[in-house]
């Protein structure tokens, strides 16, 4: 398919424009290509329900499942894997780590709450951090002053979690925080842990991302051996998210980007996906990278990497090149071409009162669902909340 039709440039003066600048194609470098080509209208973004469900089949992580994996201490830890609604019973100073960029997180946080506090009888205490690590690709939503969402990620996360549960839990943990990548995350729990004195940690992992949990688990297991984690024990509890997505017939209403098939959605799968088979090493340290990054986490070679040609080709606008040419055996040249025109498409196809809406929106719904009555003490009001699940 010629995308060019829907750009005011050539396939050749865009080549032109990439190769002046190197072929980069980092977040300087996209904001730059952006200033300079524009979108005359959208392209029409479509990929079957059954890739998705794969998709999250490959990315994500049946509960159940564990790893151990050597930590900075000199022992062995597991990372666990659970559902929303089964979280461990032994977990040492859990805290619920809501992060990742998605906007849909804080509503599967909510369910894990609330969940928690019906089978323990305790409430979970929250935090987040997350500055805008995706390229600048969301600066337009986070750069307000105003709006459901503004500031950073996690701004919009404890936003968004004061609706749900009120500004006294949201916020019993704020901090500022200044990551913008995966290892950033980990290493400002880790000095959260420090500040308050912790010996061990547990995070309780909440993305609602329904194909990020095998990429962020081979990264942070691998991370999680460094000297410079030594002084505070990390565990993880990795919650998977399931897949949630808008009625087709609904598609007109306001969901968020997160929510349909949208170059945001399809972007997040491709992120997630495309990092599993580069710079790897096995548990057992036999299959090394020169530069590791993260374990190979089990099986993965053994999926149809082919059902995924077209997102990780096409929608890469929040990914790099080489998962291109690793695993399609693409140029590099033409792999920065695509995901530079990913990255263009992608910046044109939301506004901020897209996600304003999609939020109140989900609110609305999530909190018409949950039922419960209201009042000062958010544990009692968990209590009284629906025993349906929301997410199935």
């Amino acid at each position: 398919m010629d995308y060019f039709d829907n750009l005011n440039v050539s396939r050749k003066e865009l080549e032109a424009i990439l190769k002046e600048m190197d072929f980069k194609c980092n977040a300087a470098a996209r904001q730059e290509i952006a200033s300079k080509v524009k979108v005359i209208k959208p392209r029409k973004v479509q990929s079957g329900r059954e890739t998705i469900y794969y998709a999250e089949k490959v990315g994500g992580l049946e509960p159940g499942t564990s790893f151990e994996y050597p930590n900075a201490q000199g022992g062995i830890s597991t990372a666990r894997v659970c559902g929303l609604y089964n979280l461990p019973k032994d977990m040492v100073n859990p805290y619920l780590y809501c992060f990742g960029g998605v906007m849909t997180a804080p509503f599967y946080a909510m369910e894990i709450l609330r969940f928690y506090a019906k089978q323990t009888g305790e409430l979970l205490p929250f935090v987040s951090s997350g500055k805008e690590g995706n390229k600048g690709l969301f600066k337009k939503v986070f750069n307000r002053t105003t709006g459901v969402i503004k500031s950073t990620e996690y701004d919009a996360y404890f936003n968004i979690m004061t609706y749900l549960c009120g500004k006294d839990y949201a916020y019993a943990n704020y901090e500022t925080s200044n990551d913008t990548d995966t290892e950033g995350n980990l290493v400002e729990m880790y000095q959260f842990a420090q500040r308050r004195g912790l010996k061990e940690m547990t995070l309780v992992l909440c993305t609602g991302n329904p194909f990020y949990d095998k990429r962020l688990l081979a990264e942070w297991m691998w991370q999680l051996k460094q000297d410079k984690f030594a002084d505070v024990r990390i565990n993880l509890v990795c919650v998977h998210c399931p897949v949630f997505l808008a009625p087709e017939k609904s598609i007109r209403s306001h969901y968020l980007p997160e929510a349909k098939i949208s170059e945001i959605y399809l972007g997040y799968i491709a992120a997630c996906l495309g990092p599993l088979l580069k710079d790897t090493i096995t548990f057992d340290g036999a299959t090394a990278s020169p530069k590791p990054e993260r374990y190979l986490i089990p099986h993965v070679y053994k999926y149809d990497w082919e059902q995924f040609k077209d997102i990780i080709v096409n929608y890469s606008n929040m990914g790099w090149p080489n998962y291109q040419e690793i695993l399609y055996d693409i140029s590099h040249e033409e792999a920065v071409m695509n995901v530079i025109l990913s990255d263009l498409f992608a910046r044109e196809s939301f506004t901020p009162l897209d996600y304003d809406y999609g939020i109140i929106n989900h609110l609305r719904r999530h909190q018409n669902f949950l039922g419960g009555q209201k009042g000062e003490d958010l544990l009692k009001y968990l209590l009284t909340t629906n025993e349906k699940k929301f997410f199935n």
